[in-house]
């Protein structure tokens, strides 16, 4: 009993890491944007995850003291790994947003990206890291169709012409990318933790991040860029592509790569609010609709992994 007490604490805490998780990432859309009025993608992203990699580092260099362990012990045991992680989840991922929403439309970027859950799930079933129910990919379903109710409702109109072709494929592949890297996590999470698996990671594609930057550093308008941009900067890269994907990997480990992935379609209706409360956008009631069905989605899923874990 006191097992399975403790097995349900630690699940709960996971769920309610991913419910900040949510939260951060959600509001993190209104406030980036305002550092994108003055500062290339390109550039961000060098300084947002500068910052990470100062956040996670001390973290796991914290943590490795408290367990007695190597710092670089997991990088030296499993190179090939971490590595790959790293490259697909912090480059790859990056690169194809960046360049896919530079040749899409938002709609289609936001509804492309909206089937991530399912690239994980169907990489974990592949895997075979993830045993799926039947409840489970119909929660998915209901998922991805509250995701596309909130990105109909919104402004501008979904365009697939040819001229977004690229554009489209592009996204698709960053969709798969984050999909297949949530997937990735749970096994690699067998020997490094969450902080470390993050941070090392990060440290093997931070060079390619800077190289990308590097071109569009002489563009940046510097005497524009104010103290609450960096300010903007150091939430982004502290919280929402540090700490946040530290809780993330954590629940992978905790929860399972599918349902932690369902989570992800929620920052949508947090985003439309913050983008509400902090930038006075129109909240429509086909994003309240989609937002109910991503919801409900979410409570399929959790009943569906208490009646897998369930005795018998």
């Amino acid at each position: 009993m006191a097992g399975m007490t403790k097995a349900a604490d630690q699940t709960w805490r996971a769920e309610a890491a991913l419910v900040l998780v949510v939260l951060v990432w959600g509001v993190n859309f209104p406030i980036v944007k305002a550092v994108l009025e003055v500062m290339d993608p390109f550039v961000l992203n060098s300084f947002r995850f500068a910052t990470s990699a100062i956040v996670l580092g001390a973290l796991y260099a914290r943590q490795s003291a408290q367990r007695g362990q190597p710092f670089w012990k997991p990088l030296r045991n499993r190179p090939l790994q971490i590595a790959g992680l790293g490259i697909l989840g912090f480059l790859v991922y990056q690169l194809c947003f960046i360049l896919g929403l530079d040749r899409t439309t938002a709609g289609n970027a936001a509804l492309i990206m909206a089937g991530s859950p399912l690239w994980t799930a169907v990489a974990g079933f592949a895997l075979r890291t993830e045993v799926l129910q039947r409840r489970s990919w119909f929660a998915l379903i209901i998922v991805l169709i509250g995701a596309v109710i909130i990105v109909l409702g919104g402004e501008g109109e979904l365009d697939f012409s040819s001229e977004t072709f690229v554009g489209n494929v592009i996204m698709l592949a960053a969709a798969m990318a984050w999909g297949v890297y949530t997937a990735l996590n749970k096994p690699a999470l067998g020997f490094v933790s969450a902080t470390g698996l993050t941070f090392l990671g990060l440290l093997v594609a931070l060079p390619f991040l800077f190289a990308l930057g590097v071109p569009y550093y002489s563009e940046v308008a510097w005497n524009q860029v104010t103290m609450l941009h960096w300010g903007a900067i150091l939430f982004s890269g502290g919280l929402a592509t540090g700490i946040a994907i530290v809780l993330w990997n954590n629940a992978v480990k905790r929860v399972g790569a599918s349902q932690t992935a369902v989570y992800g379609n929620i920052v949508p209706i947090v985003a439309v609010g913050s983008s509400y409360m902090m930038l006075g956008e129109t909240i429509t009631s086909s994003q309240v609709v989609g937002g109910l069905f991503v919801i409900g989605g979410i409570l399929v899923m959790r009943r569906a992994s208490r009646v897998a874990a369930a005795p018998g």
